[in-house]
C-alpha cells in the first residue's frame, strides 16, 4: 500500500448539493401566475416570505425559514379561513379542532386571531410539484372547511 495523504482540515470544503429552496419557491410562484419580486416581503438573513393574492381578500403565505442550516430549512405555505372572535372563541375553538380531524396532509394552526390551514415541508429534496400539490390540498379544503364550520356553528 502506498503512502496514505493528510489533508488539513482547512482545505476540506463542504459541498452542499441539492436544490436551491428560493429557486424552487420563486418557480411555484411563476406557475401561480405571480411575479416573484413583486408579491416578494421579506428576503433577509435565514428567512425569505412571500404573499400571493388569491382573490377576495385571500393571500397565501409562502415562508422559506432556515435558509443558513440547508439540513434544517423548511417550506411554509398557509391561508387564513376564519378570524377567531373574542366574544365566542369558547364555541369556535373546540368546534375547529373537531373538524381539523377530517383533514387530509394539512393542519389547522392557530396564529395571533387567525384560523390557519397550512403545510410545512423539509426544503432537501423539495420540488415545484410538492409545492403545487400541497397549494391544492389547502385550497381543496379551504372550502369543506369554511362550509363545516360554519354548520357546526349554525352561523
Amino acid at each position: 500500500m502506498g503512502k496514505v495523504k493528510k489533508f488539513s482540515t482547512v482545505n476540506i470544503r463542504k459541498i452542499s448539493g441539492g436544490k436551491d429552496p428560493i429557486r424552487v419557491v420563486e418557480e411555484f410562484i411563476v406557475r401561480r401566475g405571480f411575479l416573484p419580486q413583486e408579491c416578494e416581503r421579506e428576503k433577509e438573513g435565514d428567512t425569505a416570505q412571500w404573499m400571493l393574492a388569491l382573490g377576495e381578500g385571500e393571500e397565501l403565505e409562502v415562508l422559506v425559514e432556515g435558509l443558513k442550516r440547508p439540513a434544517e430549512t423548511t417550506v411554509y405555505m398557509g391561508i387564513n379561513v376564519a378570524t377567531v372572535p373574542i366574544r365566542g372563541s369558547h364555541e369556535l375553538l373546540p368546534a375547529a379542532l373537531e373538524l381539523a380531524d377530517g383533514l387530509v396532509g394539512i393542519k389547522l394552526s392557530l396564529v395571533g386571531y387567525f384560523l390557519v390551514l397550512s403545510a410545512s415541508l423539509g426544503a432537501s429534496d423539495i420540488t415545484t410539484d410538492d409545492l403545487d400539490y400541497h397549494f391544492k390540498l389547502i385550497t381543496a379544503q379551504q372550502a369543506w372547511f369554511r362550509e363545516a364550520l360554519a354548520q357546526e356553528l349554525s352561523w
